[in-house]
């Protein structure tokens, strides 16, 4: 009947509410107390009478393994860098997983490419995309939805010692390509590329990665838009755009275009670089981090701009608001 049907809506509603609840928790946190480690063995224990699974890469893992980028981002800290893989199987074991994939920069200072003192304050918030993929995965699993799931969080904090990385190094990410560092503060592009390469390792049917980005995407939408791009995803993202527009959530798709797959090679020492003194700098970000997967699908989501608001809304309180955690949960609810 419709009020049985009202019910389950309701339920879920209240159930997605909690998820993304605990999104702006993990987001809210103080950076002197979450840092990757502490992030990853709090967000072990969240789960640990749950569905999901979770394994913690630690650095000592990461380096043994080849995770170049994210390492080379997280040296500069005191607190090492950590991958942390949440497993979720809502059916049968073989179908192939829906990776999500999310940054996880528990404070980021720009290391030698150093912010300004007011560009500084709220850096705490660029783990918002990962704190998001955490709150995907509760709310699947609560829901118990018949998919799977592979999460994916990159964790690091980019700061500056004499270990930290430095503009002019180069480094060998987890595919074995290497790649120029000119700018240390376009660091969450390399922890993605590692973190992607990763995830398309499960054999995904779909990649999508969660990130605070780009300024650039602020410059293009302004802060309440996400910006949306897609590798060979062009059917998922129409679902995903009409799932953004059914929540009251702002997405909007931009391009990967040629020049920026090739602005990528720009470097004369390595494979790729991570930066451009170009134009296009979020479409530059997006061809950079969509290169880890190769052909799987892959929606790349630069959500610098709506991950926080600056003051209360009829959505929810200033700060972290869990931005597409409700866009990719009402979709894979009417995907499967």
């Amino acid at each position: 009947s419709n009020s049985d049907e009202d019910t389950k809506n309701i339920k879920a509603g209240y159930l997605i509410g909690e998820s993304v609840n605990i999104a702006r928790d993990f987001s809210n946190m103080s950076p002197n107390i979450l840092t990757p480690e502490y992030f990853a063995s709090e967000v072990a224990h969240h789960f640990k009478s749950s569905s999901v699974s979770v394994d913690i890469k630690n650095n000592d893992t990461l380096l043994s393994e080849g995770f170049g980028l994210l390492h080379a981002v997280g040296k500069g800290s005191t607190h090492p860098p950590v991958v942390i893989t949440l497993t979720y199987h809502g059916t049968d074991k073989n179908e192939a997983p829906i990776a999500l994939v999310g940054k996880g920069i528990t404070y980021d200072s720009g290391g030698y490419s150093i912010k300004s003192k007011m560009g500084m304050q709220t850096m705490k918030f660029d783990m918002c995309g990962a704190a998001n993929v955490v709150g995907m995965i509760d709310a699947v699993s609560k829901l118990s939805l018949p998919v799977n799931i592979v999460g994916v969080i990159v964790s690091a904090e980019n700061m500056i010692s004499q270990q930290a990385m430095k503009p002019d190094d180069v480094y060998t990410a987890l595919s074995g390509e290497t790649v120029e560092v000119l700018n240390s503060d376009a660091e969450g592009r390399l922890v993605l590329g590692d973190g992607v390469f990763y995830a398309n390792q499960f054999q995904p049917r779909l990649i999508c990665d969660f990130a605070t980005l780009t300024g650039a995407a602020i410059a293009a939408l302004g802060e309440d838009k996400a910006a949306l791009f897609s590798s060979n995803a062009d059917e998922d993202m129409k679902h995903i755009l009409k799932s953004a527009r059914e929540v009251d959530e702002f997405a909007v798709e931009l391009p990967i275009t040629q020049t920026e797959q090739q602005l990528i090679r720009n470097t004369e020492v390595a494979d790729l670089v991570n930066h451009t003194n170009g134009q296009g700098k979020a479409l530059f970000a997006a061809a950079f981090v969509t290169h880890f997967s190769e052909q799987t699908p892959h929606i790349h989501f630069d959500i610098a701009g709506p991950a926080t608001i600056n003051k209360n809304n009829y959505k929810g309180p200033k700060g972290p608001t869990g931005s597409m955690i409700m866009t990719i949960v009402n979709w894979l609810r009417q995907s499967i």
